[in-house]
């Protein structure tokens, strides 16, 4: 965790602990810290996820808003969480902060990973630990352990309810959402309401507003709202009345017309109670009470009667439920998902930066090692496309690209390799491979040596390339080249005589280890040359152009480097691309348009009678004739 984000846990945790505080913006880092990478989930609703979080002082709840949620823009976004800033009640989920973010994610679109950016959305409250009172509710009519559903606890829920109400309506907040579901209940099993989802702030001058949109939850609805798109504060006073009668008969089933008449009646503040609720379902708005009505209703008829001492078994407390549980399994949540997701957080901005490397707007770049971990999946064999002299090669998961992971065995000095890197960063050409970046990365290990165990460091060195789709052109030199028409295999000629004139000339590079397998070739059969500037990290590469006939005979002899080292292999590759034949063909039997260009390249003189790379070669006819590039060199 970063010293920004470390600050913001500190603020975060003193508006916790401070309930006048304001609530803060939170970034989405912070948001995934202490959630532990959204790993435990405690509420589903229509706007989206609820998950739990924790703080040093104690639990929060993160709602996570679903992207699915298109109506809601950033401004009503910002809105709401304008009005929620406004909010202090004891009967209120308390609001802690919010985040609003552009986050990279990686997404599948047409069978290819990429990197999409997603807004994210998020709220943070404070987490209430009974649950909701629809759990409640169920839990009076289920098999499992019910806890302390006695009338005096669902009457100071009743009053709980009133009051938080009461409040919003003062601050001209309508809820439009009001039911069980959004009802918590908190440590002594005191009524918090929460999800102001579909809330909204009106001016002192408004008292009804018409909409376009129905709001709320089927069976809490008011009827206006359904009928005329309707909404005043007598809609909240309706959802009010059908969460009354539920807890009164204790019932999360439909509430019938006659709902109340089997209820004790000789209880004078459940009789107080089943009068406001009935007058609360009336069909008529302007019959419903307000919310101040009932307040004092429910105050008259308390200085009546004599108060019954509260007795309240807390869920939260009881081993056995399933409120306890869910902190428990997340309190023994392994930090290693937090690391984990941290490590992503950290290397997104590594992948940002390979994306526009990819792209050509930056240049190529010291790319860190855990980014090129990551994109191989950890250099697993799923990934691993090949091998060549330098090591094993691995196809990223997220850009197209080829990470090389050079052998231990090459024993390289680094000295050398960053030299061999600089040259290779310099080239860029479309008939040149595109390289994206390098990384030297060093990891202690333990080794046993002698029976004892020693500390040793282990050398990673990695490089990183465009992934062109059709191989190398070592894989297409077979009977009749694949099938390969002669203007294909003429293009790739020529592509590959353009990159090595533009290695040669612009960035004085001589390729030393050119041969089919160092040709790559791309979706539209473009060739790129490949390994250019490396084969000085190959100690065995002398060795194998001689044995695969690519070799020029100085550097055979005298071990003479030049750029006419790289004619002669050029040379070869010509001569197998025009015969379809790895196999070096006898002068005689070629025919005379390929004994022109065999002879034209000279292959198996001395050096001084080699062409160079810009000279013209006499055309046979006039689809060749498109071959004199006419370089000056």
């Amino acid at each position: 965790m970063s010293d920004q984000q470390a600050s913001e846990v500190e603020d975060l945790e003193r508006i916790f602990a401070d309930a006048s505080k304001d609530p803060i913006q939170i970034s989405y880092g912070v948001i995934k810290s202490i959630t532990k990478n959204f790993a435990q989930v405690i509420g589903n609703g229509a706007f989206g996820v609820v998950y739990l979080g924790a703080l040093k002082n104690g639990m929060v709840a993160v709602k996570k808003l679903s992207q699915s949620t298109n109506d809601l823009s950033d401004t009503q976004f910002l809105a709401e969480v304008k009005c929620l800033k406004r909010v202090k009640h004891q009967n209120i989920v308390r609001f802690l902060g919010y985040c609003v973010e552009s986050h990279g994610e990686v997404i599948e679109i047409d069978g290819k990973h990429v990197i999409a950016e997603v807004q994210q959305r998020l709220l943070c409250f404070e987490y209430v630990p009974n649950g909701s009172l629809h759990d409640y509710l169920q839990g009076f009519t289920s098999t499992e352990k019910t806890y302390g559903f006695e009338w005096n606890i669902r009457y100071q829920i009743i009053k709980g309810i009133c009051a938080g109400l009461h409040y919003l309506h003062q601050a001209r907040i309508y809820h439009l959402d009001l039911k069980p579901g959004n009802v918590l209940l908190g440590t002594h099993m005191e009524p918090k309401i929460t999800d102001f989802g579909v809330s909204r702030c009106i001016d002192e001058n408004q008292s009804t507003i018409c909409t376009v949109n129905l709001y709320g939850t089927p069976g809490y609805i008011a009827p206006e709202l359904i009928d005329k798109n309707t909404i005043s504060f007598k809609s909240d006073i309706f959802s009010f009345g059908i969460i009354m009668a539920r807890l009164l008969t204790g019932s999360n089933g439909s509430i019938t017309e006659n709902w109340h008449e089997t209820l004790n009646t000789d209880c004078q503040q459940m009789k107080r109670c089943i009068e406001v609720a009935k007058n609360c379902v009336e069909s008529e708005p302007y019959k419903r009470p307000t919310i101040a009505d009932i307040v004092h209703k429910l105050n008259e008829i308390e200085t009546t009667i004599q108060k019954v001492p509260q007795v309240v078994n807390e869920p939260r407390n009881d081993p056995s439920s399933s409120l306890h549980q869910v902190v428990k399994r997340f309190k023994a949540l392994s930090v290693q998902t937090l690391h984990e997701y941290s490590r992503f957080a950290d290397i997104y901005e590594d992948l940002n930066v390979l994306e526009h490397i990819v792209e050509g707007s930056e240049n190529p770049s010291n790319l860190s090692y855990p980014l090129l971990q990551f994109i191989t999946e950890n250099f697993s064999d799923k990934r691993k496309i090949g091998h060549n002299e330098l090591g094993e090669c691995f196809k990223g998961i997220v850009q197209i690209v080829v990470v090389t992971r050079l052998s231990g065995s090459l024993n390289i000095n680094d000295g050398v390799f960053h030299q061999q890197i600089g040259n290779i960063m310099m080239a860029r050409h479309q008939n040149v491979v595109q390289f994206l970046g390098y990384c030297s990365y060093a990891v202690e290990k333990k080794v046993e040596i002698g029976g004892d165990v020693v500390i040793a460091e282990k050398r990673e060195r990695l490089l990183c390339f465009e992934y062109l789709s059709k191989g190398n052109l070592s894989n297409h030199l077979s009977d009749e080249l694949s099938g390969l028409e002669w203007h294909t295999r003429y293009q790739i000629i020529k592509g590959i005589c353009e990159g090595l004139c533009y290695l040669h000339k612009e960035k004085d590079i001589i390729h030393m280890d050119l041969k089919p397998a160092s040709i790559l070739l791309d979706d539209d059969m473009v060739p790129k040359i490949a390994d250019f500037g490396i084969s000085k990290l190959i100690c065995t590469s002398d060795e194998r152009l001689r044995q695969l006939g690519y070799l020029a005979p100085e550097r055979m002899s005298d071990g003479v480097t030049s750029r006419k080292a790289d004619i002669y292999s050029l040379g070869v590759i010509i001569t197998e691309l025009v015969t379809g034949s790895k196999t070096k063909p006898s002068i005689t039997n070629m025919g005379t348009k390929v004994e022109q260009i065999r002879r034209t390249y000279a292959i198996g003189s001395s050096s001084d009678k080699m062409p160079r790379i810009g000279s013209k070669l006499l055309a046979q006819s006039p689809e060749q004739k498109t071959f004199c590039m006419g370089y000056n060199t």
